[in-house]
């Protein structure tokens, strides 16, 4: 058989060989009820005709083994309908061919008695019932063209033999015209197949290509709205549910509540652990604050140590206060993180909607103003916004309204304030001070300013302002042959929060042919610590990189100045005011003041002591070792102008001293 079948050509060869697949079986299975209901159908109309005629023993046997036979195929049929076909072995494609072959055998021994035999039965109506079956069996089997052939086959073969065996005249008639039916209905079965298959190709890989899209849609969704460190909703997300809340709100007037909590010394973990146990630390932040909070509640994660929380139907401040505290007390317990024990902490800040405030933006504004007053009161609390916090918004709406009309007005200027050399009196540079001057004359200090210009975003556009002024001031020097050694420019906490854009104002600088030689950047403990200040350390060693001297101002104020001396690429320590003005008199700040030079020398950067008012603070600071001056001892801060004509006094005083 099989060589045989190696013998035929390649298309019949592929067509006979061709293994069913699970959907051509489970084509078979879904129809088989059908065959053989039209089986028993076909049987009794024909016993019912056939049934007054000859041959009644026949009928009444032929009739009962079709009907068990439909019966056994439909039982087998309904069970086989409730698997899940995956794979079709050699022996189920082996036992489909089998079936089908019982299949046709009742309509192949109808024919054989009538025809074959002249029995009982009008042969012309067999005939047509094995017509009619030949077409179904071929219809319901397509799917598998061998065993369409052996179903075909076995009806076909019985009724040629009937008509040759039978000696009836037509016989070769009728072999031609059933050869040629059986070819027509093969070709029917197997191109119905392979169209069947193609489909079931074609629409596998609409449903594969349905489901990448629906996986793409998913991960696109994941990439925008969730936080890949802590699987919580990221800042976008987290916008999106409050204006849904807010929304909620004001269409059912349900309230809910806010919270803003911040990590403390998140950075301390970075720095001394490294950002891998940092990471570990957020996502157990995150777990433990979903395992504290309703399921009907949002928690999300703004970024770095900062996450949010909506909290669902809470409008007192009671309530609030006993959630804040379990969410602290959970956050308090220590972690075990790559074999370290770290000891996280929050600070919270909340608002009420709809008692504090109804729009998403203003909600969060407060929020942040509560969350501040608490880092500002040691940390470890829940502060909720109130009327002290409401009196300091409106206080900042009007600062806030006052520097805008003063960025449009052009009323903030940049004022200089030279620094000395203490071994010899010579001008090193000067510091770049930012002043605003109101209308009527009053001078807004910076203290009060620009932490509602970082607040309210008008950051950005005031530090430009600055620098331009800055970068206009140097060219206009330069071009009067003046030498006013290197500019100090403050940088804000929050311009190295946006690196872009300071490194769009120090190609600003640069392409007006400002660079290292000119510039010093000032920077203070705030830019290193706090909330966002993750990349700080990479930005800043683009900076000395590029050239740039480092200065980092009020230095001994804060709790980890030390620390930073170390990581970051400082050129020069300033040394904070309030050390100064005591040092004629209180031993510790000549203490303070004396180690802080020790540790510049030591490190090989310059000691700046700011705040000098009088000669004997410069001859005790000279004889610490301390190597620059910067006070009223020497000059108060002066407009550009007259830095200009200070720095031409002072070059006419060197030219006539010289010989």
């Amino acid at each position: 058989m099989r060589s045989l079948i190696r013998s035929l050509p390649a298309p019949i060869r592929a067509a006979l060989t061709k293994h069913p697949s699970p959907e051509d079986v489970a084509s078979v299975v879904n129809g088989t009820s059908v065959g053989v209901f039209v089986t028993a159908l076909n049987a009794l109309l024909y016993a019912a005709g056939a049934f007054d005629g000859e041959g009644l023993s026949f009928l009444v046997l032929w009739l009962g083994a079709v009907l068990a036979m439909c019966v056994t195929l439909a039982r087998m049929s309904a069970r086989a309908a409730g698997r899940m076909v995956t794979r079709v072995s050699p022996r189920a494609a082996r036992r489909l061919v089998l079936t089908s072959v019982v299949l046709a055998l009742p309509w192949a021994a109808l024919a054989i008695h009538v025809v074959g035999f002249h029995g009982g039965g009008e042969p012309l109506v067999v005939l047509l019932i094995c017509i009619g079956m030949l077409a179904g069996g071929a219809f319901m089997l397509h799917r598998t063209f061998v065993a369409a052939l052996a179903f075909m086959a076995t009806i076909l073969a019985a009724v040629i033999f009937s008509f040759h065996f039978g000696g009836w005249d037509h016989a070769w008639t009728v072999t031609a015209y059933f050869a040629a039916y059986g070819i027509f209905l093969a070709y029917f079965a197997y191109s119905s197949g392979e169209t069947a298959r193609r489909h079931d190709t074609s629409v596998a890989a609409l449903s594969r290509a349905v489901d990448d899209l629906r996986k793409a849609h998913e991960n696109n969704f994941l990439l925008a709205n969730i936080d890949d460190t802590t699987g919580l909703p990221n800042r976008k997300a987290f916008k999106a549910r409050l204006r849904e809340a807010a929304a909620r709100y004001r269409q059912d007037g349900v309230g809910f509540s806010v919270l803003l909590l911040d990590l403390d010394r998140f950075k301390n973990v970075n720095d001394l652990f490294g950002h891998g146990v940092g990471d570990e630390l957020l996502a157990e932040i995150a777990r433990r604050l979903r395992d504290n909070l309703s399921e009907h509640d949002v928690v999300a994660r703004l970024g770095g140590d900062e996450f949010a929380v909506i909290l669902a139907e809470v409008r007192d401040e009671p309530t609030i206060q006993v959630i804040a505290g379990r969410l602290m007390q959970a956050l308090r317990q220590p972690a075990r993180l790559a074999g370290r024990q770290v000891h996280p902490g929050a600070s919270i800040g909340a608002v009420i909607c709809p008692a504090d405030a109804t729009d998403p933006v203003e909600l969060l504004q407060k929020a942040d103003l509560g969350l501040n007053r608490a880092k500002e009161d040691g940390r470890g609390a829940c502060v909720k916004f109130d009327d002290q916090l409401r009196e300091r918004l409106i206080a900042n709406d009007r600062v806030e309204a006052g520097l805008r009309a003063a960025l449009r007005d052009d009323l903030i200027h940049v004022q200089y304030q030279p620094k000395m050399a203490l071994s010899d009196g010579g001008l090193l540079g000067a510091e770049a001070l930012v002043r605003w001057q109101t209308p009527e004359g009053y001078m807004v200090p910076p203290d009060c300013f620009l932490p509602v210009a970082a607040e309210r975003g008008l950051l950005p556009t005031l530090s430009r302002r600055i620098a331009e002024a800055v970068a206009g001031d140097i060219l206009s020097w330069r071009d009067a042959a003046l030498a006013p050694g290197k500019i100090a420019l403050n940088i804000h906490p929050d311009d190295l929060k946006s690196p872009e854009l300071l490194m769009e104002t120090v190609g600003m600088f640069e392409a007006r042919g400002i660079d290292g030689r000119d510039l010093v950047l000032e920077i203070t403990e705030g830019c290193l610590i706090g909330r966002g200040t993750d990349m700080v350390s990479m930005v800043l060693d683009t900076l000395a990189e590029r050239g740039y001297e480092l200065s980092l101002d009020d230095f001994g104020t804060g709790h980890a100045s030390l620390s930073h001396l170390k990581k970051i690429p400082v050129a020069e320590v300033k040394i904070d005011r309030s050390f100064i003005a005591g040092i004629e008199v209180r031993r510790d700040d000549r203490a303070i003041v004396a180690a802080i030079a020790e540790i510049a020398r030591g490190m090989g950067i310059r000691s700046v002591a700011e705040g000098v008012e009088n000669a004997a603070q410069r001859d005790i600071l000279k004889g610490m070792g301390i190597d620059v001056g910067q006070g009223y001892l020497w000059a108060r801060p002066m407009d550009a102008p007259e830095f200009a004509r200070y720095l031409g006094g002072r070059t006419a005083a060197v030219m006539q001293a010289a010989p």
